[in-house]
């Protein structure tokens, strides 16, 4: 019915990357210099900063994510996300739109509001930018259990999922 790619509309995921794969090699290179008893602490801190940045660059710069509106057996429709890298196409998410109990567009202005409301939830974000100027938070129950799933922002599937809650 409908699938979008969201496009990735900022770079501060990459640049943090860098910056923190350029600063681990730079105190790994530095601890040298330093005495031992402090040596391995500044190599464990260079450690923690080298995995930090993979993290960030195979999350938010070498994969993106797919939402799909698709029909399901039951003649009713499934919200579906997929995760996209390289080759491979996983589907990480597959809710049902009769299970959504609210939608909301999340800005700077009440991030604060849903944070605070959404503690009962249990959270899965997937947006593709490291922190977006606004998403879409999805609250739904699938098998008894509560979630609150952030998705990049598009208006046309912003509208599909508010009215499907609605009806």
């Amino acid at each position: 019915m409908y699938e979008i790619i969201p496009p990735k509309s900022n770079k501060s995921a990459q640049y943090f990357s860098i910056v923190l794969l350029v600063s681990a090699f730079a105190a790994m290179f530095f601890s040298s210099a330093i005495q031992p008893s402090y040596r391995s602490i500044i190599q464990f801190v260079s450690l923690a900063m080298l995995a930090f940045s993979i993290l960030l660059m195979t999350r938010y710069v070498l994969s993106g994510y797919s939402y799909a509106i698709v029909k399901d057996d039951d003649d009713g429709y499934d919200l579906t996300v997929t995760e996209l890298k390289r080759k491979s196409r996983i589907t990480v998410c597959r809710i049902s739109l009769s299970g959504i109990e609210r939608v909301e567009l999340v800005g700077a202005d009440n991030k604060k509001a849903i944070s605070s409301d959404s503690k009962k939830y249990k959270r899965f974000n997937y947006c593709v930018d490291l922190k977006p100027a606004k998403y879409i938070c999805v609250f739904c129950e699938e098998c008894a259990e509560k979630f609150a799933i952030n998705l990049s922002f598009d208006q046309k599937l912003f509208d599909i999922l508010s009215a499907a809650k609605d009806s």
